[in-house]
């Protein structure tokens, strides 16, 4: 690779990992900030896929299998262009950067594939696996959002350092990371594309997170825009109180009731009442002598 060469778009730049990386072909995606010390010469090694396994700390759960069929067909005719690069484990090798394009030798019955065999420690190690996927955007917002979450608990980092490592706005982090509060059921619609980002977010805005996977499926059946989502949500949060009426009771009873006590108190007296037989008897006073004298006839005393 040229050394003139433009750094991607939200890359990493800088030396380090990526200059150790473009001397030895490995491709622009397995690029990561972790800064390694290693030899002016590497050797590529031809390892059997037998000995591999997979990183422990791959954020990428999902590979999607035509994608996988279709490199298997490439590396069938022209072999694994790139190495992978992985480190010594025991008796077996593992792998930094490289799971799919093993995954790819597979299908196409590779007995062997080329191989960096590099020494790193398990920090390395994960922020490579990362930001390996991040910079390719092979991750669905989930598995984002929980290599984010690796990256601050594992390394200790803030939202802030995150985001600087791999060239993101912080806001972009903190929006992504907020995804993992929705409920398992709601994160695996999100994942199947059943749910878009924007809409997931505007269910996180619901005040009671009991009704997120009742509302997630009303809004998967009824096809909802994120607009007409935050609507509902905004609905749910401030739901309008049912109004009942309230009449002053008209009956002849209660007026027989209101009159008695008008004469009782010396004032006016106003019996409210409504639908559910609930209500409410008002008692005007003038003054604080009045007031006095009332609390009198009600043998209430004041302290």
């Amino acid at each position: 690779m040229a050394n003139n060469a433009k750094p991607k778009k939200g890359g990493l730049g800088g030396g380090g990992l990526k200059s150790l990386f473009e001397k030895n072909g490995v491709e622009p995606a397995t690029r990561a900030v972790a800064e390694e010390k290693t030899s002016d010469v590497e050797v590529i090694e031809q390892l059997k896929l037998s000995v591999l396994v997979a990183n422990q700390y791959q954020p990428r759960q999902e590979f999607d299998a035509d994608a996988l069929a279709d490199l298997a067909k490439s590396i069938a005719q022209n072999g694994v262009v790139n190495p992978i690069v992985v480190r010594k484990k025991g008796a077996k090798y593992e792998i930094v950067a490289g799971e799919r394009r093993l995954r790819a030798a597979k299908l196409a019955k590779l007995a062997t594939i080329p191989a960096i065999v590099r020494v790193m420690d398990d920090a390395a190690v994960m922020e490579i696996a990362v930001i390996e996927n991040l910079q390719r955007e092979d991750l669905d917002v989930i598995e984002e959002a929980k290599a984010y979450q690796l990256l601050m608990t594992e390394l200790s980092l803030t939202q802030a350092e995150v985001a600087k490592r791999i060239g993101r706005d912080r806001s972009a982090i903190a929006n992504t990371l907020r995804l993992l509060k929705l409920p398992a059921d709601v994160q695996a619609s999100l994942q199947a594309g059943e749910l878009s980002m924007g809409q997931a977010r505007a269910l996180l805005g619901l005040k009671d997170d009991a009704l997120i996977s009742a509302f997630a499926a009303r809004v998967i059946e009824q096809g909802l825009n994120v607009r007409q989502v935050e609507a509902l949500v905004q609905q749910a949060n401030n739901p309008v109180e049912p109004t009942t009426s309230v009449k002053t009771a008209d009956s002849p009873l209660f007026k027989a009731i209101s009159t008695q006590l008008e004469e009782k108190f010396g004032t006016k007296v106003k019996i409210n009442s409504n639908d559910a037989g609930k209500g409410k008897i008002e008692i005007n006073y003038v003054d604080a002598d009045e007031l006095t004298r009332i609390l009198t006839l009600l043998d209430v005393t004041i302290d």
